[in-house]
């Protein structure tokens, strides 16, 4: 179990196809159109031999960007991840340089305005969340492939 968190245009999907392809894992995008609620975050993480591509985090991120209700509270985060850890989850915020972000999310296009305009506060908001569920931060661009295999490999 895998869980990759992190801002629009960080590589949370391109990491989640290499780690997929190197550890024999299913990839499971969360999006605004799942629940989203306590319930489907407590009960998805118990799956095995997966690797999410965006989890519980940003479900207290981006309700507020995109102005819809937000479907879990803080604490109700914290105890998913703590589950999802006790269970043997590997959990990463993943990060870049916003200017990076940016560039990314321009050539990719089609991407939403509001987090275009937001990638700075919304790169800032992973950052502030893995501080207080301490969770390691990857830079996507600082660190190399092995560093981050190592990286996950050690985790506990």
């Amino acid at each position: 179990r895998i869980i990759l968190e992190g801002a629009d245009g960080t590589g949370k999907t391109t990491l989640a196809n290499i780690l997929s392809f190197k550890y024999g894992l299913d990839i499971c995008h969360c999006t605004q159109h799942d629940p989203a609620d306590f319930k489907f975050y407590k009960e998805s993480v118990r799956k095995n031999n997966i690797i999410w591509d965006r989890h519980t985090i940003g479900e207290l991120i981006c309700p507020e960007i995109f102005d819809r209700k937000q479907q879990i509270a803080v604490e109700d985060a914290r105890i998913v991840l703590w589950r999802a850890k006790d269970l043997g989850a590997k959990i990463f915020v993943l990060t870049e340089d916003p200017f990076l972000i940016k560039k990314r999310l321009f050539e990719r296009g089609g991407e939403d305005h509001r987090i275009f305009n937001n990638v700075e506060e919304i790169n800032a908001r992973f950052i502030f969340y893995a501080k207080q569920f301490n969770i390691p931060v990857i830079s996507t661009s600082s660190m190399t492939l092995d560093e981050i295999f190592s990286m996950i490999e050690k985790e506990n």
